[in-house]
């Protein structure tokens, strides 16, 4: 991905560099096999990162994606506007900016494909309210934080709403449960990370 977050929980594979054999200034010059320079070519060739897939990609484009796919979602929710969710979102991250729980933003273009991830597969489509919508959106969020977040812990407090506490932890439980296959195949895999980035572009919601 392209930010610190990913930089924390993400494992990334890099080519090999080529090592000079000391022995090889005292040996003859071969001819030149273009045979061999393909296969060196293949081999020095950039391995796919996080970082790459997200190089052209804008937070604040994705965070309009994602409140479309809400809305595609919801279908529901006539008055639901795709400028809401994100609201949502950029709100507890500033919360927690000024409240001294972290010391720089989240959102990040890779933590919004991540939420994306959670909420294809956790929103359901007969969402009744739109405080309902915001409550399964804000579990979603924990989640995120908690898993790829720049802190060991944030606290529950912006994420939970006033009459959604134990409904809450039941819903974190679930996500975490069901999702954690492929939490850790995005975290460590850039292709499937790049497809789910894609599905949102492209407006994919299966």
């Amino acid at each position: 991905m392209a930010t610190s977050s990913e930089q924390r929980g993400r494992k990334r594979t890099r080519p090999q560099e080529t090592l000079d054999d000391p022995g090889a200034s005292a040996a003859p010059a071969a001819p030149a096999d273009p045979a061999a320079k393909r296969r060196k070519t293949q081999t020095s060739t950039t391995v796919l990162t996080h970082r790459m897939v997200v190089r052209n990609a804008f937070c604040s484009r994705l965070l309009q994606l994602l409140g479309e796919f809400l809305c595609r979602r919801c279908r529901l929710l006539t008055g639901l506007r795709p400028t809401v969710p994100p609201f949502w979102i950029r709100n507890v991250d500033v919360s927690l900016t000024v409240l001294g729980y972290q010391d720089q933003p989240f959102i990040c273009p890779g933590a919004v494909v991540f939420l994306y991830m959670l909420c294809r597969d956790t929103v359901p489509a007969d969402v009744a309210s739109v405080e309902e919508l915001r409550a399964v959106l804000l579990s979603c969020l924990y989640v995120s934080y908690a898993y790829i977040g720049h802190e060991i812990s944030y606290p529950t407090l912006p994420f939970i709403l006033k009459t959604d506490r134990q409904t809450f932890w039941r819903r974190t439980l679930d996500i975490t449960m069901r999702m954690s296959q492929k939490m850790l195949e995005i975290n460590i895999s850039p292709h499937v990370f790049a497809k789910f980035i894609s599905d949102l572009e492209k407006k994919t919601d299966c």
